[in-house]
């Protein structure tokens, strides 16, 4: 047994060591002030290029090919909107060149960028056009192990799949539910049935059998606040077991003001309750998460960055610092979290998206942010190359 508990001591400390050495160089690429952007090669070069407002980076010296323009603009403080608010890469017509598509605002719509392979402006088709579009991300809403579907955050809750029909690409709309429901989404399976449900701040949505055709049962629920019962906005809302008790918790945070948290999952004779735990509450607007595995130890991690001026500067906290951070997790019974800063007071956040991938293909996770700061900006991870040989 002694032995044992010093096995899980040095394991223990091992992860700690590995993740105060895991380093990130910061490379500013861009100082256009839009807030949503992705990952993707967009030249088939083998390369992972960025996507960021109008522009796309091309690796590895990340020059900027201008390919559309962006309605609004955003002033020199950082007020005002560019109507663009999701970047997301994928091949919608199936002619093996990644394309983009973007939501907006103040247009109401979802639309489609084709890539041409050239450095033309890429032509733009409306995919649909009914009521504001806040953000979006790729989630695997039917099932089948890949994050292929596009979820937008709008008051009333629907997914798109890509369909090609008479040989024309186009995308499906699947309504889930007509009712409005507060800012934010997520998707995963929250009662272990093997469906990834649908999960909103104050109502989550438990997946049918049939995904596209069947009815979504409701539960209320309460996320994203400080307030006993006060559901608030929340950007990403992620499905994961915390507490490795075989039953998947919540984490998010409140968009616009003090607060990320996860939330466990107790269930007693077949009903779903949900107890908050604060994961820090010392800075505002955290308005876009990722969960990944930095340190390397088999859990995920949060990666988190504060949102420049989200409503002009009228939010809590606006006036306090940029961040960006990552919470390492020791993943147990009782689950606790350290906080990394990545970024703190140089003026960098993170807007409405933070793709976390190996960029620059060196066996490690780089981010990349954006915001109404100016960017994008890559944290560059050093672990494997201080771990290379010399």
């Amino acid at each position: 047994m002694k032995i044992k508990k010093l096995l899980l001591l040095f394991i223990a400390l091992t992860v700690v060591i590995n993740a105060e050495n895991i380093e990130f160089k910061i490379k500013r690429i861009g100082v256009f002030r839009s807030e949503a952007c992705g990952v993707g090669d967009f030249n088939n070069d083998g390369k992972l290029d960025i996507i960021a407002g109008p522009y796309w980076y091309e690796a590895p010296n990340w020059q900027a090919h201008k390919y559309r323009e962006l309605r609004g603009s955003v002033d020199d403080k950082g007020k005002g909107y560019f109507d663009d608010f999701m970047n997301i890469p994928m091949d919608v017509d199936g002619d093996g060149k990644l394309d983009v598509v973007t939501c907006s605002w103040f247009a109401q719509q979802l639309d489609w960028y084709k890539n041409t392979g050239d450095l033309t402006p890429w032509p733009m088709t409306i995919i649909d056009k009914s009521g504001n579009y806040e953000s979006g991300d790729l989630w695997d809403v039917d099932g089948d192990g890949l994050e292929h579907e596009i979820l937008p955050v709008a008051k009333r809750t629907h997914w798109f799949e890509l369909s090609k029909k008479n040989n024309k690409a186009g995308f499906i709309k699947h309504e889930v539910s007509s009712e409005k429901s507060v800012w934010g989404m997520g998707c995963g399976d929250i009662n272990g049935d093997g469906r990834p449900d649908i999960i909103r701040p104050n109502i989550w949505f438990e997946a049918p059998e049939d995904p596209r055709n069947g009815q979504w049962k409701t539960h209320p629920i309460s996320l994203g606040t400080l307030e006993k019962n006060t559901p608030k906005h929340t950007p990403q809302i992620w499905v994961y077991d915390v507490n490795a008790d075989g039953k998947n918790d919540l984490i998010t945070s409140d968009a616009h003001g003090y607060g990320l948290f996860w939330y466990e999952q107790d269930l007693q004779n077949g009903k779903i309750s949900w107890k908050q735990h604060i994961i820090d509450k010392s800075w505002s607007q955290v308005h876009s998460i990722n969960l990944k595995d930095l340190d390397g130890d088999g859990d995920l991690d949060i990666i988190a960055g504060k949102r420049f001026h989200a409503h002009n500067g009228k939010d809590d906290g606006a006036t306090e610092p940029l961040g960006v951070y990552w919470y390492e997790l020791n993943r147990g019974k009782q689950p606790k979290w350290h906080k990394h800063i990545l970024s703190y007071a140089e003026g960098i956040g993170s807007g409405l998206s933070i793709p976390v991938v190996d960029l620059d293909g060196d066996g490690d996770l780089d981010i990349i942010v954006t915001g109404k700061w100016g960017g994008p900006v890559i944290f560059e991870n050093q672990t494997k190359k201080n771990k290379s040989p010399k």
